[in-house]
């Protein structure tokens, strides 16, 4: 009981203050579409682990053969940093995908959602990982009240 009022406690802090950062800084509907997600594949140039934004260069190659610079918009440096995100984290070239909702204008743009390298691994915001792990505290007790029925 006590170690899932801590993840609740965890999560609400987490959430405050990454909405926080997030509105002081820009509204994200006002730049990116949340009903869309799209994924793009390529090689990382350059990664920046800063504040109001991290940030990723990558390029991408399409089907002809051209290759376009895209921009992939992170959570802040101290958001990604408390779920141990380092300057690190992600190399230059690296092959990744990344997962994320495009720019409303249709410039080559994209708020990070998930990244998976070539081996399969991934990563996810350090927010959503703690947001899973609530709601899977949440069905494990649903699941123990049913059985006592």
């Amino acid at each position: 009981m006590i170690a899932s009022r801590y993840l609740a406690a965890l999560a609400a802090t987490v959430l405050s203050s990454t909405a926080g950062a997030a509105w002081a800084h820009h509204s994200f509907s006002a730049e990116f579409d949340a009903n869309r997600t799209i994924s793009v594949q390529g090689v990382v140039t350059e990664f920046r682990l800063v504040n109001p934004h991290a940030s990723m260069t990558m390029n991408v190659t399409d089907d002809a053969g051209k290759t376009t610079k895209w921009e992939v918009e992170f959570a802040g440096r101290l958001n990604l940093a408390k779920g141990g995100w380092t300057p690190s984290t992600i190399k230059p070239g690296e092959q990744v995908t990344v997962f994320g909702n495009p720019s409303h204008t249709g410039t080559p743009r994209i708020a990070f959602r998930r990244l998976v390298r070539a081996d399969g691994s991934e990563l996810r915001a350090p927010s959503d990982d703690a947001i899973d792990a609530i709601e899977q505290q949440r069905r494990e007790r649903a699941r123990e009240r049913n059985q006592g029925h």
